[in-house]
């Protein structure tokens, strides 16, 4: 099947005189998409790097302010018990999830390498001090700090090691059934939220097949169907097949129909020359509530798609506005999940 893929894009740094050999080339690190809701990133165990740390990729040239540890809102087993030395001395809260590893294990390509997941939204800072959020997606800053001791001891040397994260998608062989698991959630939650009902299909065998589910269970006279389809490149394998019998799907189960329309909304996103990995879930469906004159008995919306929305809304629209709006005008909210 399909996965998206990351590619991270290292900067020059001029930042460090460190003698431990802790800077990083293209090829020490690997990053990949998971199915978990966010990244894997291997980094090379050279000999002189003890651990590994995330941080904000800008820092204070003149050193007075700090650039933030990155950290995980949530607790992950692979990261959630690392343990840092801060100070000399071990941090001993235990809701800091910070995105470190001192634990190198072996990977295929890179031999011994540390390992920290990604999520989506990641946290830094402190309500003291200076805090926030980021998303990382295409385009994102960030920097690997490399330590001469475990734990992110400072009281060795350390290295920046700026980088971009870039998102390009590519078409791989995968078992069947591969749900990302966050957007197996997120559309559930739309189409409860949306009164209607959450699929799974195995793509271009059976995606028709479930648009007709749909349609058979509506009892109304007439029907406004929209049907909101993700078109980046991971959906490239479905869209012949949907093309193709789109219309023979039409004339099979509308003919009881007094009236029958139907719309189709084509989304994607392009950050930087790339390609997020959550999508423009709720934009798409804001925009198939408003772009439409909808005036049938029963009214419609087939969300066909296989990542998540945006971890926090990148405009104006909300999932509250889209629900709001859906309500007003009647609209029911369905979703069909496709594998990756």
């Amino acid at each position: 099947m399909k996965r998206k893929l990351a590619t991270l894009v290292f900067f020059l740094s001029l930042l460090s005189l460190a003698a431990a050999d802790l800077h990083l080339v293209t090829e020490d690190f690997k990053i990949s998409q998971t199915l978990e809701g966010g990244y894997f990133l291997w980094v090379r165990k050279k000999a002189d790097i003890g651990s590994i740390l995330l941080t904000e990729s800008s820092a204070d040239p003149a050193k007075r302010a700090h650039s933030y540890t990155l950290r995980n809102p949530d607790y992950n087993s692979l990261t959630g018990d690392e343990r840092r030395i801060l100070d000399g001395e071990f941090l001993e809260s235990k809701d800091l999830y910070f995105l470190m590893d001192s634990t190198p294990e072996p990977h295929p390509e890179l031999g011994e390498a540390f390992r920290i997941f990604i999520p989506y939204v990641v946290t830094y800072g402190y309500a003291w001090s200076r805090m926030g959020e980021i998303q990382v997606l295409d385009g994102t800053f960030l920097n690997i700090r490399t330590f001469e001791r475990p734990y992110a001891d400072y009281r060795g040397e350390y290295t920046d090691n700026p980088f971009k994260l870039q998102v390009r998608q590519m078409l791989l062989a995968e078992p069947e059934g591969r749900f990302m698991e966050e957007t197996v959630d997120s559309f559930g939650s739309i189409a409860a939220r949306g009164g209607g009902k959450a699929l799974r299909s195995s793509g271009e065998e059976d995606l028709i097949e479930k648009i007709g589910d749909f349609i058979d269970g509506v009892d109304g006279k007439s029907l406004d169907l929209v049907l909101c389809l993700d078109t980046t490149k991971s959906m490239y394998n479905d869209m012949p097949a949907l093309k193709e019998r789109i219309v023979p799907l039409i004339a099979e189960h509308t003919g009881r129909f007094e009236g029958f329309r139907v719309g189709l909304l084509y989304y994607r996103v392009r950050v930087l020359g790339g390609r997020d990995i959550p999508e423009a879930v709720f934009e798409a469906l804001y925009s198939g509530i408003h772009s439409y004159d909808w005036q049938a008995e029963e009214r419609l919306i087939v969300l066909i798609g296989d990542a998540p929305p945006h971890p926090r809304p990148r405009g104006k629209v909300t999932a509250e506005m889209v629900y709001h709006d859906a309500e007003e005008l009647g609209i029911e909210i369905n979703t069909i999940i496709l594998p990756q």
